[in-house]
């Protein structure tokens, strides 16, 4: 989830690729158009674990456009145009919690959106330091046990986050 910028909205302008259901690229256009022409978007996102047995869980912020206060794992965002699933899921983590890790893609998956069908593929990433949230992408934020958000996850929680989590870890 990219940060808009202080005199527009980088949403509105972004450049992103089109892709069909295989992941193969079809055309570039605006970050938010995909679904309308028919197509798929990509997202990349990362799980963040301490190596302790906890992750990284997050509130998104009342006024987000998708999923507004619900709580979720997968840090990440649209990727760019031309740029690789890996470097986005670099940059978002950046970008929304301050950590420069490398990641390692866990996951590959071909779903459903608010936005429209997409390619999502999940990172992992160790964390090496303090989470420095960005207040527009992270309302709050915690270091919550593994088994815990497995069996018993705050509520409201995303569904792709919960099944990214199921699918690596139950």
């Amino acid at each position: 989830m990219t940060r808009a910028g202080p005199a527009s909205s980088r949403a509105a302008v972004e450049t992103i690729d089109y892709v069909d259901a295989e992941d193969r690229f079809v055309c570039r256009g605006p970050r938010g158009g995909a679904g309308a022409a028919g197509l798929h978007y990509r997202i990349a996102a990362t799980i963040v674990l301490d190596g302790t047995g906890r992750v990284l869980v997050y509130r998104r912020p009342a006024r987000a456009t998708v999923h507004p206060g619900c709580h979720d794992v997968l840090v990440g965002g649209g990727v760019r145009a031309g740029e690789s699933y890996r470097r986005a899921a670099e940059r978002e983590l950046a970008e929304e919690t301050g950590l420069r890790v490398p990641v390692r893609e866990v996951l590959r998956s071909r779903r459903d959106s608010p936005l429209g069908p997409c390619h999502l593929r999940v990172h992992l990433a160790l964390l090496d330091g303090p989470v420095r949230a960005a207040p527009d992408e992270i309302a709050q934020h915690l270091l919550l046990p593994l088994a815990e958000v497995l069996t018993d996850p705050p509520q409201p929680f995303i569904p792709a986050g919960l099944e990214s989590l199921r699918r690596l870890f139950a």
